[in-house]
């Protein structure tokens, strides 16, 4: 995968982060399909866009925590999201 590319994710998964909506699971499903794509390719990404992407999962984490209790597909594809990099967050989480 390009790197442009992967860029691009990374961008894509924040602003769907910072736009997200409960109620919006075809968003959440593209924020969970980034992820997965940035997870798979983390190794292209340069030093400061890993760290970009540990701030951003920390909001996705963040967006989970509130939203957790809410019973909708949205939510539900935001903790598939979560799964993905919570074992990266582990020791901060303890």
């Amino acid at each position: 995968m390009k790197v442009n590319k992967l860029k691009q994710l990374l961008r894509g998964y924040w602003a769907g982060l910072e736009s997200f909506d409960i109620e919006e699971e075809e968003e959440a499903n593209l924020i969970f399909l980034y992820r997965q794509e940035l997870e798979e390719n983390k190794h292209l990404l340069s030093k400061k866009d890993k760290e970009k992407l540990y701030e951003y999962d920390l909001k996705a984490l963040e967006l989970y925590e509130k939203y957790k209790n809410f019973k909708t597909e949205a939510v539900d594809w935001l903790k598939e999201t979560v799964k993905i990099f919570k074992s990266d967050l582990s020791p901060q989480l303890k």
